[in-house]
């Protein structure tokens, strides 16, 4: 579906029809810690920001980076924890890196996700083999080999123009299928050739709604729809429920008119032209490391739309539909644009191509100098500042059956659900002919709602980028379609990166920030707040004139070796990613001669009763300083031992850190030791049991008195008499604490 057109002429009534239009207008993208550097500066002859529009795209301030919002959406829409969605978007890719050497083999039919597991359809001893090999050791052993399913039903409204006596073929996958059903029964009609459930979908039923239509008012209804039936058998063709019955894996089914939704983080919305809206999907990067915008091809009118304006989020339906400003920020113009075929082409139904299966994707180039790009997807949980819960994107994954997803547009804002299917959908051109049909690659799912304007927004499973989104419909059963993005970034004439998020670099070594000369200096990237840091990522380190790039390994770990000049050093370090990066900072170290000492008494951690001395190991004739909760200095013997006697030490915790020293040189990095000093344990003297006089020979001894029961008095234990001098002193004690406190930090000798 699609926003009518309009044409904003004095600015009071373009406002008003806006907001009854169902509102358009722009969204700039709020810089955020870890982002991309600010994008260049417009080419000559863009138009100039208007003061009042540029205003909105300076923040007050960094915004905070949380979950909290991203959480609740996926616990609501999913039922999932933020931890769960992201393991389903880790799963989703290791599903995607096994598939090329899983389609190579025969007997493979597909693969989908289950229950946290990864399903490969299909059958051979070549495919149980490769299964095997990725649940073999060193692996999550993720994946289970199921046989195909054979069931097959065929459309109870379609009748057949003869009944074949057996199926004997089975599909093997979605082009191929896509390819023979266009030659043999023709594109009219056709809505999706899809994989789902382990058997091949074969949608027909309705002539989907061209693309674009004429400029109309605001207050203009768009005729809906004409739905036609499942359409018979064209002369000298085969009837789809023919070419169906011939299929023991395929079935066919009467679905609901496809229409597309013409309609910048991820999933805000922007003007074309002033005519119509669509919503932005994600950034990414020319050949020449340009910044760009990835959105639908069909909302550039077939290359013939231009100009494109930011929509404030607040503006947008999902963010409140604030009224609209009288200045739009400038965006950028479409560049690259395919929606169908080639050069935008219609399904051909030729005999040498008949499918022509294309893709729906654009770039906006050319963009606003004053943008800047977020590698992030918006959650509509806070429509002005939207990059607090706004989702990473730190990679790729094709998509799956089962795969948890979740798509956000300027319309319907966020929502999530499950990947239904995947196959080759069929929707309307540009024109209103009845040939006027576009094929792209793709998947559906049913529970994940959208509307007019929501097209070219992102659709994501965990931190991975899915696919951008193309079209719903929500009038009967809801179902929304996204074009495939791995698809169509090889759909580019020069390649295209996406842009990934990367956090700036941090130290990740000793405390003090010392390093030994020649050895690693040890650093890591942060991954949080996406699940993991982008597969290939490097850190690129600057230190004077020359420049050197890291790897980066999976748990963000990343190391320099430091030069053997000694003394103050600062590394001006940034992760990259291809084009992307994160921004530069200063990492101050020191480089040391100097080896750490060693701490050998006390132990970490130990539980003392008292301290006398600290002790340990280092370089014969340097000097080991001693700081913290005690200090002191001793030099190394010629055995390669020092001691450092400390006064007696004060009950209490104590930390403490030692260096080596050399005139002329920078301190060795410290060697730190945690220890506690407990009161020796006071054992109570037993009080003296007082004499018994012996008995007389032939009398019993005298026992104690024994009050009678119930007297309401107890027994003398003795006590009573020591209490006043119990007292004095606990009291002694408790001032001989206070004062060993107050000395707790004490001088060695």
């Amino acid at each position: 579906m699609k926003t009518p057109k309009y044409q904003l002429t004095v600015r009071a009534v373009a406002a008003a029809a806006i907001a009854l239009a169902g509102s358009f207008s722009a969204v700039p993208a709020l810089a955020e810690a870890g982002g991309s550097e600010p994008a260049p500066a417009a080419s000559p002859g863009a138009p100039p920001v208007a003061p009042s529009a540029a205003a909105q795209l300076a923040p007050s301030g960094a915004p905070e980076i949380s979950d909290v919002g991203l959480a609740e959406a996926v616990r609501r829409d999913l039922g999932m924890t933020l931890e769960g969605f992201n393991a389903a978007g880790q799963l989703a890719r290791t599903a995607a890196d096994a598939v090329p050497s899983l389609r190579e083999l025969p007997g493979y039919v597909g693969t989908r996700l289950r229950d946290g597991r990864i399903v490969v359809e299909g059958s051979g001893a070549e495919l149980q083999a490769r299964v095997d090999e990725l649940n073999g050791p060193g692996t999550a052993g993720a994946f289970d080999l199921t046989a195909p399913a054979t069931e097959r039903a065929v459309d109870p409204t379609a009748v057949p123009a003869k009944v074949p006596s057996a199926a004997d073929l089975v599909a093997s996958n979605t082009d191929q299928l896509f390819q023979a059903y266009v030659s043999e029964v023709g594109p009219a009609g056709l809505q999706a050739v899809a994989y789902s459930g382990g058997r091949f979908i074969i949608r027909t039923g309705g002539t989907n709604a061209a693309e674009a239509g004429v400029s109309q008012a605001p207050d203009q209804q768009t005729p809906p729809a004409a739905v036609v039936p499942s359409p018979s058998a064209a002369p000298g063709k085969t009837s789809p429920a023919d070419f169906v019955a011939r299929y023991a894996n395929v079935q066919l089914e009467q679905g609901s008119p496809a229409t597309t939704e013409a309609d910048v983080y991820g999933g805000e919305g922007y003007a074309i032209d002033r005519r119509t809206i669509c919503s932005t999907g994600f950034g990414a990067f020319s050949a020449a490391g340009l910044p760009l915008v990835l959105t639908a091809g069909h909302c550039t009118e077939d290359g013939t739309a231009r100009i494109t304006e930011l929509e404030p989020p607040t503006s947008a339906t999902a963010g409140g539909s604030a009224p609209l400003p009288g200045t739009l920020v400038p965006l950028g113009s479409f560049g690259f644009s395919q929606f169908g075929g080639p050069l935008n082409s219609w399904i051909s139904g030729t005999e040498e191509a008949p499918g022509n299966v294309g893709t729906d994707i654009a770039v906006i180039e050319g963009l606003n100098g004053g943008l800047d790009l977020q590698a992030a997807a918006t959650t509509w949980a806070d429509a002005a500042n939207p990059g607090a819960t706004a989702v990473k994107i730190i990679g790729t994954v094709a998509p799956f059956q089962g795969q948890e997803v979740c798509r956000s547009g300027r319309t319907a804002g966020w929502s999530c659900g499950q990947v239904e299917e995947t196959g080759i959908y069929v929707v309307g051109g540009r024109t209103t002919a009845a040939g006027d049909l576009r094929a792209f690659r793709g998947f559906l799912s049913r529970n994940v709602q959208s509307s007019g304007g929501d097209s070219g927004g992102p659709w994501i499973s965990g931190n991975f980028a899915v696919g951008t989104h193309s079209a719903g419909e929500t009038s009967g059963a809801n179902f929304a379609i996204a074009t495939t993005l791995e698809d169509a970034l090889t759909k580019f004439p020069t390649a295209v990166q996406l842009q990934l998020f990367l956090n700036k670099p941090e130290l990740a070594g000793p405390e003090d920030r010392t390093f030994k000369a020649g050895q690693p200096i040890t650093g890591r990237v942060p991954a949080a707040p996406a699940s993991a840091v982008a597969v290939n990522s490097k850190v690129r380190v600057t230190v004077g004139q020359q420049t050197v790039e890291l790897p980066v390994d999976a748990a963000g770990n990343w190391a320099y070796p430091a030069p053997e000049t000694t003394g103050p050093l600062t590394l001006t370090a940034e992760t990259v990613n291809g084009f992307s990066h994160s921004g530069a900072v200063a990492l101050a170290v020191t480089v040391t001669a100097l080896d750490a000492p060693v701490i050998t008494t006390p132990t970490e951690g130990a539980a003392l009763t008292s301290v006398t001395s600290i002790g340990g190991t280092g370089t014969p004739g340097l000097t080991v300083k001693l700081t913290g909760d005690l200090s002191g200095s001793a030099v190394v013997g010629p055995d390669g031992d020092w001691t450092i006697p400390v006064d007696e030490a004060a009950p209490g915790s104590y930390s403490i850190r030692a260096v080596q020293t050399s005139r002329g040189e920078a301190d060795s990095s410290a060697a730190t030791r945690n220890f506690t000093v407990g009161a020796p344990a006071v054992v109570p003297a037993e009080p003296a049991a007082p004499p018994v006089e012996p008995a007389a020979p032939g009398n019993p001894a005298a026992l104690p008195p024994v009050l009678p029961a119930g007297s309401g008095q107890l027994p003398d234990t003795g006590a009573g008499p020591l209490l006043p001098t119990a007292g004095l002193a606990g009291g002694a004690i408790l001032l001989g604490g206070v004062l060993l406190a107050a000395a707790r930090r004490r001088t060695v000798r």
